[in-house]
């Protein structure tokens, strides 16, 4: 269940990293890595939760939407991350797409997971 302290310690985290990488690209990159590998986790936990209570036609509706949801989040994170026109903060910009996105959809599924669960 996602309540709305588990997404502000996840950010004091964020921030507290970020502060102690004092600038520097490669660490704050790291930062960031980090808090998209905790916010996957989320994602797949509650996508397999859901995807264990669906059957038939609503399992398949989910697999497909998320499929969806995939396909365009690699492909956006991916071409933010090759524009030429971003020089050396494409990488940045690149994570700080991957980290909004994958964030936003896991606060879709985990409120899927709360909604169906009473």
């Amino acid at each position: 269940m996602v309540v709305p302290s588990a997404y502000a310690q996840s950010d004091d985290e964020m921030s507290a990293c970020v502060d102690k990488a004092n600038g520097v690209s490669s660490a704050m990159l790291d930062c960031g890595k980090a808090e998209v590998d905790r916010w996957d986790a989320r994602l797949n936990a509650a996508y397999q939760t859901l995807l264990h209570r669906e059957n038939g036609v609503k399992r398949q509706r989910l697999q497909a939407e998320q499929k969806a949801w995939l396909r365009h989040h690699l492909k956006e994170t991916r071409r933010i991350a090759a524009d030429p026109d971003t020089g050396s903060g494409a990488l940045m910009l690149s994570q700080g797409f991957e980290l909004d996105d994958i964030t936003k959809r896991t606060l879709i599924l985990e409120g899927r997971v709360r909604d169906s669960h009473g």
